[in-house]
């Protein structure tokens, strides 16, 4: 970290010691009381919970809080949270790769209303959370650790629970628009409301920014819709979210060489060209009935649908520019340029082919729901449930074609005990998967907690264990598909305390865990090949294992500030042969600060974002540590007129998380809207 990012943090954790000076001395009467966890409640767990009951370590993010901070990213948006953590590479709507818990994807689930939209080529969601526009979200759920008994595969670290807009009390009508750095231009506008026994919520969205080179572009068209209708003891739910986006990036050349070796240096240039453009479509919708039957009994059914398409092409160019030797005797193309200095030139390597992808997930799911009270301190919810879900994905152009679908029917449990008045709670789950293609699974997950009302102490722990299921890709690319390869299976262990203080103003959490997963699919070069036309292939080869500490706190100093922090210890490694490595893309410390003002007309944030030194892809160069210091800040100029500005990088410090890709350095929009 460079002297001027290290004055800056030191000086940010200042003004929250001093903030926290003056709440003491001076506005102890303004506090008001918090929204705490015992109000909050979650469903991503399926079973509907006060966030205070939930045995697992997990995050809630609220409309409020993505709004107030002003946010044009919803990478931003995760980055706030223990254990997620961003590869971003050039400007906005660009390259994202996000990670959790030290694992990469395919081993988080993405749910978007319901809906698992993880692919069945790829078993990620590419780089859809770096181009979710962050204004049609509601709430956001992050439960972290094996959610396999509730959500099977694809959940050793967690899942990603987004909730689209909807309804609100009255009639709320939103329009602005903003304009900021690399040509940033957006316009927005939502209806949202109720109407005798309809909630509804409409939104849409077109943002349209250049990047950091020449020719960089980011188009996003965005437009969901959220309804809910009450007819009795049922409740019919209806969401739609379509999203395409486009965006054209500049030319990497990189060294793919083993820079820790002597003799190798590293390199890596950008340079701008004026067609590599990849365009996505992404559909993602949901029908959904809730039958209370009774105090005791309900029922909940759900159909949801997701499709993604996508095309990639970079045409040839030509030239495209000079680049400058990086050390003497440098050779690039078949050309060695004897200087460092020496004027490189560049050309195109498009060859004007496209590759496409098409995904879809169509999905059924069934909750039947027990809840009742045992006595007079305890209480009992099971939850029995269904889901069947069909993937279909296919691939054709510059990289080959291939198609497949697969299906999966499984039956899920999980029970929930509240005992001696809420200070005692018990959970586990069980679920089995039927997969036409893999070996059937049976996972399960077992988790408590306790909490010691006189102190404001609980003390909590979950186990459970985990399978990543093999992608289409793994199974069937026409040149590295190997059909014989099986799931990867894990188990996690995590325990912590939370510590709530000072009439729940002031709550803490300290998180520890360790997972291992075993039979990791990779790509081994040396590998026999399985097709014609391969070189190498897939297979079960590598363990692995991540652990680490997770800490969180939150203050509400007045009823105007407020304050949070969080830290992540995370140690990811893999093991090949006996012999042990280091993950890639991970960094093994990552903090975040958060000082707050709001007082219903002036907003004010800033936040302080650090990223320790994570290795590069090929894992032999450890990047730098950055230190980010952004800030936002609002005015309510008229009751219904807000003026709003956000700025990001405000030390214009360097950061690094795709060595290669250039990054915006100080970044800033303003933005007005208008409610009515």
């Amino acid at each position: 970290m460079n002297r001027l990012a290290k004055q800056c943090f030191m000086g940010v954790f200042a003004l929250s010691a001093c903030v926290c000076l003056l709440i003491q001395t001076g506005f102890a009467e303004e506090i008001a009381e918090p929204k705490t966890d015992e109000t909050i409640v979650v469903k991503s767990t399926k079973i509907e919970r006060k966030l205070e009951n939930v045995t697992d370590s997990m995050t809630v993010i609220s409309e409020y809080d993505i709004k107030s901070k002003q946010f044009t990213d919803f990478t931003e948006v995760l980055r706030f949270t223990p254990g997620v953590e961003f590869k971003q590479a050039g400007g906005p709507g660009q390259f994202s790769y996000p990670k959790m818990r030290g694992y990469g994807e395919g081993h988080f689930l993405v749910v978007i209303d319901g809906v698992k939209i993880n692919e069945g080529l790829g078993g990620s969601v590419g780089h859809f959370l770096g181009q979710l526009d962050p204004g049609i979200v509601e709430n956001v759920e992050i439960l972290r650790g094996p959610q396999t008994a509730l959500y099977g595969a694809n959940t050793t670290a967690g899942v990603i629970a987004i909730t689209t807009k909807g309804g609100v009390e009255g009639q709320q009508i939103n329009f602005g628009g903003e304009y900021g750095s690399l040509d940033w231009k957006k316009a927005y506008a939502s209806s949202r409301g109720t109407k005798d026994n309809l909630k509804y919520g409409v939104n849409v969205a077109m943002t349209d920014s250049g990047g950091v080179h020449k020719f960089e572009t980011y188009d996003n068209q965005t437009a969901s819709a959220n309804m809910g209708y009450t007819l009795g003891s049922v409740e019919l739910g209806a969401s739609l979210t379509y999203m395409k986006t486009e965006f054209n990036s500049a030319e990497l050349d990189e060294s793919s060489d083993d820079c820790s070796q002597a003799n190798t240096t590293h390199w890596a240039f950008q340079t701008p060209d004026p067609h590599n453009t990849n365009t996505y479509d992404h559909w993602i919708g949901s029908l959904s009935v809730n039958h209370t039957i009774n105090e005791k009994f309900s029922q909940k059914a759900m159909y949801g649908w997701f499709k993604k398409e996508s095309t990639g092409i970079d045409i040839d160019d030509g030239f495209l520019g000079y680049q400058e030797a990086p050390y003497d005797g440098f050779v690039f193309g078949g050309v060695t340029y004897p200087n460092a200095g020496d004027r490189v030139p560049v050309s195109d390597g498009g060859n004007g082919l496209s590759s496409n992808t098409k995904n879809q997930n169509y999905q059924f799911e069934y909750n039947f729901i027990y809840d009742a009270n045992i006595g007079q301190n305890h209480a009992n919810t099971l939850l029995l449930g269904y889901e069947y879900i069909k993937q279909e994905g296919q691939k054709w152009g510059r990289y080959g074609e291939a198609e497949a679908e697969a299906k999966n029917d499984s039956f899920f449990l999980n029970d929930q005990l509240l005992l001696m008045d809420e200070t005692l709670i018990l959970s586990a789950g069980l679920r089995f998967d039927d997969h036409e293609t893999y070996s059937d699974q049976t996972n399960y997950k077992l988790g408590a907690s306790y909490l010691f009302k006189s102190v404001g102490t609980t003390l909590f722990t979950n186990y459970g264990t985990s399978f990543r299921a093999p992608t289409f890709s793994n199974m069937y690319d026409p040149k590295y598909g190997n059909p014989g390869i099986t799931p990867e299976d894990g188990w996690t262990y995590e325990g912590g305390v939370r510590q709530s203080l000072f009439g729940k103003r002031l709550n803490a959490e300290v998180c520890y865990w360790k997972s291992e997963l075993d039979n990791i699919i990779v790509y081994d070069s040396k590998q026999k090949r399985f097709y014609v036309n391969g070189t190498g292939a897939y297979v079960n080869r590598d363990n692995g294992e991540t652990e680490g500490v997770e800490l969180g706190l939150s203050f509400m100093a007045t009823h105007t500030v407020t304050v949070s922090a969080n830290y992540t210890y995370c140690d990811s490694y893999s093991f090949e042969d006996g012999e042990k490595f280091r993950n890639v893309q991970v960094a093994r410390n990552k903090a975040n600060l958060d000082i707050a003002y709001d007082d219903g007309k002036y907003t004010f944030n800033i936040h302080p974002y650090y990223t320790g030194p994570r290795l590069r892809w090929n894992g032999d160069i450890e990047m730098d540590d950055y230190l980010r210091v952004d800030a936002a800040a609002s005015v309510r100029v008229l009751n219904n007129v807000k003026l709003y500005t956000r700025l990001e990088n405000l030390t214009d410090d360097k950061t690094q998380e795709g060595l290669g890709y250039e990054q915006p350095g100080f970044y800033g929009i303003i933005g007005v809207e208008i409610e009515h």
